[in-house]
Formats: structure tokens, sequence, C-alpha cells
């Protein structure tokens, strides 16, 4: 598979890396890392990492900003996206050459000519390594290795998932070995700003949990728009509530737009991904999003999670 995508790669002038909605380091990292790797074997190619720009995100890399017309003959490589309708593009990339797609999330999608998905991979970033590592011309340059070990941190968050196991550390090693401040990068995954700090007293405040363990907050407009958010720091708060010893699975509720909802969903065991599933999203069995239109769905979504832990 990786032989295939090595070649594909060869065969095209023109790249764009694309991932998904709403990133998070792993699909920063992934982006930056996967490009810097093909700026640095294919000088002469034209590499780009296409997407919306996320200002808490900017220390792993900035996007390139280009035009629909750059698609055209293009080789579009998605990278951590399980499905479509999540890719951060406005549908540009259907105008491209050919897709391949590389990711971790289960494969609910294969939206790719060519689809790379391992879910034993415990983030898109290990396996942007793996193909490095493990294919001519490709390397793992320091600058590379700052961005995927950026997005290994970010979606084992600091290896305190389920996930991590003894590749994911051997790579993070493998990375570290590049010389890259670790420390540095940990200090950047770890810090909030000030507003975050103030959603994060306010959701311990107001939380609900259940007798089965399951616990939610609901953040509607109004209550939202006080604590003046950037784009991406609400997810910082996210695995607040999960902190808590009796919480088994929880969810995040928030309407950034009127009876628009995003709802992320986690789980320390019990698999939350088939409830995202049957209301239009997906992810990964403990960590996975959706969005829903009216609080009526919310409510049987709250059901549907406090259910799981009887």
């Amino acid at each position: 598979m990786i032989e295939e995508i090595l070649k594909t790669i060869e065969h095209y002038q023109k790249i764009i890396i694309i991932r998904h909605q709403n990133p998070d380091p792993d699909a920063i990292g992934s982006q930056i890392g996967l490009k810097t790797i093909l700026q640095e074997a294919f000088p002469n190619k034209k590499i780009y990492a296409a997407g919306i720009d996320l200002a808490v995100l900017d220390w792993i890399g900035k996007m390139d900003q280009i035009s629909t017309a750059t698609y055209q003959d293009a080789l579009v490589i998605a990278v951590d996206t399980a499905n479509s309708p999540r890719i951060d593009n406005n549908g540009d990339y259907q105008k491209a050459d050919k897709i391949i797609k590389i990711d971790h999330h289960p494969n609910v999608d294969a939206f790719g000519d060519i689809n790379w998905v391992d879910e034993s991979y415990s983030s898109c970033a290990e396996m942007i390594y793996t193909l490095a590592d493990e294919l001519e011309p490709l390397k793992v340059s320091r600058e590379t290795a700052f961005s995927l070990y950026s997005g290994v941190v970010g979606d084992t968050n600091r290896f305190l998932y389920g996930e991590t196991d003894y590749r994911t550390l051997r790579i993070a090693a493998e990375l570290a070995k590049t010389g890259i401040d670790i420390s540095k990068i940990a200090l950047h995954e770890d810090e909030m700003s000030l507003q975050v700090a103030r959603l994060e007293a306010y959701i311990l405040d107001n939380f609900k949990i259940t007798d089965s363990g399951f616990g939610y907050i609901i953040i509607r407009k109004p209550e939202l728009d006080k604590f003046h958010l950037n784009d991406g720091e609400l997810d910082h708060a996210v695995p607040l509530i999960g902190r808590i010893n009796t919480i088994n699975n929880w969810i995040v509720v928030s309407e950034k737009v009127p009876n628009h909802f995003r709802v992320n969903l986690r789980s320390k065991n019990v698999a939350i991904n088939g409830v995202a599933e049957k209301f239009g999203g997906g992810g990964h069995p403990l960590a996975s999003g959706v969005y829903v239109g009216s609080m009526d769905e919310v409510n049987a979504l709250i059901k549907d999670m406090d259910a799981l832990n009887k």
C-alpha cells in the first residue's frame, strides 16, 4: 500500500494536503509534517497544505491559501479524516485528478482512490512517520519531527489514552532523537488562555452526571459568547469532565450558531463512535464527534450515551 502511495506521489507535480474541519494537533501536525517530508524529497514539486488557519495551532504550522483552480490536475492527500463531509475544503478537493486517504479512524467512508486506513495507529502522525521511515527518498528531518511529535502527543493526550502502545512510544522516541524540544511541545499542548480557564470553571460548576456515570454539559450560544473563545479553544476543555473518577463517558455540547450544536463525545472504556455515527458523525471508539440541528437530537443523543453504561 505505502509503495503505491509513493509511486503516485512521484507521478504528480502538484500535491495538496488536506484534513478535517476543526483540526486538532494531529490533523495539523500530519499535514505540515507530510508537506515538509515531500518538499525535502521533491524540491521541484509544488506542495501545499490547505485549510482554515487556527491561531491556537499556529505554533505547529500555517496553512497555504490556494484557489479552487489549484486543484485541477493535482494529487490530493487527505490526512486524519474519516469521512468526506468532515473535510475542511468546501468540496474543492473533488476537482483533483486523484485522491489518497491516509487515516487511523474506522474506515466508514473510503473516499480516496487509494485508501491507507489503519485503526491500530493511535495517531495519523505515526502513519506519516512510518511512510517516511520505510520509503526512500523520504526522510524525517528535525523540522518534520516537530510537527509529527506534536500530532502524536495531541492525539494520545500526552500518552494518556488507551490506544498508546509500544509502537507509539518507539516512534515518539525516534522523533525526539532528532533533537526537537519535546518540553516546548508539551507546554504548547498544555497551556490555555484565560478565557479557556474561565470556560473550564463554568463547565465544572454546571455539568451534570447521571446515576450511570455519564456526564454532560450543554453550553448554549448566549453562554458560549460570554467567553469570547477563539476558534479551536473550546477543544481544550473537552477532556475536563473525564478527569472526574466517577465519570465513565461524557459529552460537551456547544452552540456556536443558533440551533446548530457541536457534540464532542468521549469515553474511558465503552465504545461511543456508534452513537456518533447514528447521528451522522463518527470517530474513534473512545473519542468521536457530530453536529446536530436541534435540542431534540441533543436530548436523544444524551439518552443513548447514558444507556451505554447500563
